[in-house]
């Protein structure tokens, strides 16, 4: 599978799980979990979405400079900084929606390997 392929099976599935999963724990947990979900599966889908168009960019145009290296890695520090930086006011926010936090951090990534990993039908 392609990676433009992969980005429309993940933003798919996504547009079905974030309202979902948002909704499943305001009910069965609380409001304030629900709400850091919704505030936290899209920070983190938005980021891998974001760093794998980065890194597909930095594939097609070939081999780097160390120069263009160190500001690759630079870049990952400061979007890493970035995400830390939200998810702790997310929390900071809604202290009580830990659990949501945890969930939209690993709903994410869970269905992120899984439109990698299952083949496509047809």
């Amino acid at each position: 599978m392609d990676a433009a392929g992969l980005r429309r099976r993940f933003l798919l599935w996504s547009a079905v799980a974030w309202p979902a999963g948002a909704l499943l724990l305001a009910l069965m947990v609380r409001l304030e979990a629900g709400l850091a979900f919704a505030a936290t599966y899209p920070l983190v889908a938005g980021d891998f979405l974001w760093l794998g168009h980065g890194v597909g960019k930095m594939i097609a145009a070939g081999p780097m400079t160390l120069g263009q290296g160190g500001a690759f890695a630079a870049g990952l520090v400061l979007r890493t900084l970035l995400l830390l930086g939200i998810l702790y006011a997310i929390l900071k926010v809604l202290p009580r929606g830990s659990l949501g936090v945890v969930f939209g951090i690993g709903g994410a990534l869970t269905l992120l390997a899984l439109a990698g990993a299952i083949p496509k039908r047809g």
